[in-house]
């Protein structure tokens, strides 16, 4: 008989991380063969490492598996996924029409956009006044794309993503066939959240509270000042839950002082408890829960269970979801060190089955393409081989066709040769044009500067004062560059910049503006009345100490003068 097919299932706890290996056997039981559990950094400063330290965990696993690629079902912690169970009145209750709300329904339970999350919901039974219980799921799209990418990075195969609550309720199914009739409560108390999970004939519903071990490891810290390794190895080997009045403390002071703190952490937690379930009879019509049932990471501080007993007035047992599975040798030590803490693990292997589970579609578009890609594989190789054999006419076709093609080529090179020749002689004759062209530029160019330099200074002589004024530079003058462009040095000289003295006299620098408004009048010179500040560049002040002060002029030009080549 042909072994039967294992899969992997990963629980991703807030803490931990475990992952199992399970198998069908010959009766449709599921195997448990082998686990294995890796602690995470408790510091909440470094959730941001977490898919990083999940990878590490996960290939140190693997090789002592000695496992290199296998598939894979992904249980996510409740604190990454968001879960909502809304009642919604559809008239029959039919599963069409939830279809066509859904989406709607989404957009107003879920606390992000629709487009930045993965999400789907599932049908979980109805309230008493026939509504029917939809449960929400939503997980954001970066944070589940970064932990995907840590598994698949060390060779496993994502097959199914399901949510901590959900695996819990199908586990809790799995182990309890016949005790649909009974209200249940499953309290999942792990590191960062209490997990509420009430089922009663398939009707769900489910709650986060953010309040759990790490809490009452916080709280400790605080006391006794210390680091939250240091007060996590306390709570672990020396901590308990400090009963009521009548129960006899512990007599080691550290530890009464321990229970004392758990006690005083764990009563908000316990009041969050009473007010979920008091929602859920009040607004969803629930029952009251027959019995608790006590699992997680934190069902096993001594004591706990008792506390619940005595605050909920209701019988608190522990989780026991291993009934119904069958434990082979490799895995029992396993078992035995994760024996309050395996629903999610069962509900997870219960998602890569036939048997009956909750199932929730959270893959991300990536693995679903992925997915996609490998289910029509095989259509993908014969259309491979159907275009292997057409590129094999075409090549047929081509070698025929490539003799013609090199005849004709041959005929079409002589052609392009003789015409190629007649081109160079073109190409030559027109650069001899442009030569020609520069040359004759260059010298309109010099005869223009000839003319227009003498016609300045007699028009410059002309207008400047009989007295007082003296010109003793002239300059030429270009564009000025914009700023970020550099210098155009061939640029046409368009104005001319006069620097001078004026003599000390009655009038003092007005002979300056006199000299600027005879200048309105030239025929060489583009002066305007409104420019004449623009024009004045330099006017230097009389102190009565100099005979004479400087002036400087920038005098626009009415046609530029082009640079001399």
């Amino acid at each position: 008989m042909a072994a039967a097919k294992k899969f992997l299932v990963l629980d991703l706890g807030m803490q931990s991380l475990r992952l199992a290996e399970f198998s069908r056997g010959a009766a449709g039981k599921l195997q448990l063969h082998r686990g294995a559990r890796r602690e995470f950094l408790l510091d909440p400063s470094l959730d941001t490492s977490r898919p990083e330290q999940t990878k590490v965990a996960l290939k140190e696993i693997l090789k002592e598996w000695n496992i290199s690629s296998a598939e894979v079902s992904c249980v996510l912690p409740s604190h990454m996924v968001f879960t909502r169970v809304v009642p919604l009145d559809v008239p029959g209750g039919s599963v069409g029409q939830v279809d066509a709300v859904a989406r709607f329904e989404a957009q107003q339970n879920i606390p992000f956009p629709l487009e930045e999350v993965v999400w789907d919901y599932v049908l979980m039974g109805e309230t008493p006044t026939g509504a029917v219980n939809v449960a929400f799921v939503a997980v954001k799209s970066d944070l589940l794309n970064s932990i995907c990418h840590a598994i698949a990075s060390v060779g496993l195969n994502i097959s199914s993503i399901t949510v901590s609550t959900l695996a819990l309720y199908d586990a809790y199914r799995h182990a309890y066939p016949d005790a649909g009739g009974k209200t249940t409560l499953l309290l999942d108390m792990g590191c960062r959240t209490t997990n509420l999970v009430i089922t009663k004939d398939g009707s769900f519903f489910s709650r986060s509270i953010p309040s759990g071990g790490l809490a009452v490891t916080m709280a400790i810290a605080k006391d006794i000042h210390a680091e939250l390794d240091s007060a996590e190895h306390l709570k672990i080997t020396r901590g308990s839950v400090a009963l009521g009045p009548g129960f006899q403390q512990p007599v080691d002071p550290v530890e009464a002082n321990l229970a004392r703190i758990a006690r005083q952490t764990l009563l908000k937690t316990q009041a969050d408890i009473a007010r979920s379930v008091g929602y859920y009879r009040s607004t969803l019509g629930g029952n009251d829960p027959d019995s608790i049932m006590l699992t997680g990471g934190m069902a096993g501080m001594p004591y706990l269970s008792e506390f619940l007993t005595e605050k909920l007035q209701k019988e608190t047992h522990f989780f026991d979801p291993t009934g119904t599975i069958a434990t082979l040798s490799p895995g029992a030590a396993f078992v035995e060190n994760n024996s309050g803490n395996l629903g999610e693990l069962i509900g997870g292997a219960l998602q890569a089955t036939s048997l009956p589970h909750t199932s929730i579609n959270l893959l991300p578009q990536s693995i679903v393409r992925k997915q996609a890609f490998a289910k029509h594989f095989p259509y993908l190789i014969a259309t491979a081989l159907l275009f292997l054999v057409s590129l094999l006419s075409w090549y047929l076709f081509a070698v025929k066709a490539t003799a013609f093609t090199r005849e004709e080529t041959l005929k079409l090179n002589s052609a392009i040769q003789s015409e190629d020749s007649i081109s160079k002689k073109m190409e030559a004759l027109k650069a001899k044009q442009e030569s020609l062209q520069k040359i004759e530029t260059s010298l309109l160019s010099v005869i223009q500067c000839r003319e227009a330099y003498p016609k300045i200074l007699a028009e410059l002589s002309a207008k400047i004062p009989d007295h007082f004024l003296w010109i003793t530079e002239i300059q030429p003058v270009g564009d000025s560059a914009q700023k970020g462009q550099s210098k155009v040095e061939d640029s046409a000289i368009k104005a001319i910049l006069v620097k001078g003295l004026y003599l000390d006299n009655p009038r003092q620098a007005a002979v300056i503006d006199d000299f600027v408004t005879e200048l309105q009048s030239s025929d060489v010179f583009s002066v305007e009345e409104q420019s004449k500040s623009k024009i004045i560049t330099q006017r230097g002040s009389p102190n009565g100490e100099f005979w004479a002060y400087p002036f400087a002029l920038r005098i626009p030009l009415r046609s530029p003068i082009p640079a001399l080549p």
